[in-house]
Formats: C-alpha cells, structure tokens, sequence
C-alpha cells in the first residue's frame, strides 16, 4: 500500500517537475521563424555546412527540428536533412544590438554534430516524415495511456490514505474514550 502511494506521489512529482521544465524552456526567448529561415549552418567545428530550409513543429507547436539544405553548390544539388531540437543552438550574429532591429534579426545555427555526423543525419523525405508523424503520434497515445493510470493510481492511493487516515483517527477516538 505504501510502495502504491509513493509510486503514485513520484510520477505525480515527475509529471510536475517536466511541466516546469517546459515552462523554463519556453521562457528562454522569442524568435522569428522568418527571420531563421535561411540562416548559415554551422557544425561543431565552425564550418558552414549550409542553410535552414524549414522549420518543423509538433502537435504542442513547439519545434521538433529544422530541415538544412547541405553540400549544395549555387543553389544545386544537395542534400535536405533533419536536425532534431536539442541537436542545435540558435545565436544571433550581432547580438550587441539585436534588441534594437527586433525587425532585422540574423540567426546562425549551430549543430553539436561534426561533418561526419551531419552526414548521417536523416534525409527529410516522405518516409521520414510518415515514420516521424507516427512515432510522435505513438508517443502521444503512450503519453496518455501513462497519464491516465498515473491519474488513477494517485486518486486510488489517496482515497486509500485517506481511509486509513479516518480509521486511524476512529481508533485513537475510541481508545480516548476508553
């Protein structure tokens, strides 16, 4: 019963502890998905590698990934991949006075993946995008599904406590009484 009730308290806690978590991140500022498009590329090393192409969102609207145009030359050829959110950093390229242009902000990405690791990142393609789309899809049922139990774990575990509670007070009443 015990076990029950602190397993029940912990993914209580963790559920909190992640909606914080999301709050914290989303604080950290505001960007322009105008002004990230088409902004230079960079790998771990410094090098260019090339350009943002689009900007993916999930179903929350927060972003999944960016697509990158890589390893084309004068707008030819190349490849299209995806870097997933936490892969990347975004910096402004003159922040001393980027406050005051909130109109003209320019971006650079950077990748915590070296050349060699660019090179293996996915192709943004139709089998990606249908893998991906039912992946998240999955983990959102999976999110619910562990949502609801934990729901009814906690309430169960708390009306229990409470229960044991009043018994508890029943008998010291009793025994008062004696």
């Amino acid at each position: 019963m015990r076990t029950r009730l602190i397993k029940a308290m912990g993914i209580s806690m963790l559920a909190g502890g992640l909606t914080l978590g999301t709050y914290a991140q989303a604080s950290e500022g505001l960007y322009s998905t105008d002004e990230l498009l088409d902004a230079d590329v960079f790998d771990s090393a410094g090098e260019e590698i090339g350009e943002v192409e689009d900007v993916l969102l999930g179903d929350d609207m927060s972003v999944h990934s960016l697509v990158i145009k890589t390893g084309d030359v004068l707008g030819l050829g190349g490849r299209d991949v995806v870097a997933e959110r936490g892969s990347f950093t975004l910096q402004l390229k003159d922040s001393d006075d980027a406050m005051d242009r909130f109109d003209d902000l320019n971006y650079q990405v950077h990748l915590e993946a070296d050349s060699e690791a660019v090179s293996s990142l996915p192709e943004y393609d139709e089998s990606w995008w249908n893998q991906t789309r039912n992946s998240l899809s999955q983990a959102w049922e999976n999110t619910k599904e562990t949502s609801e139990s934990a729901w009814e774990n906690t309430k169960e575990a708390t009306s229990s406590t409470w229960q044991n509670f009043k018994k508890g007070v029943s008998d010291m009443e009793d025994r008062a009484t004696d």
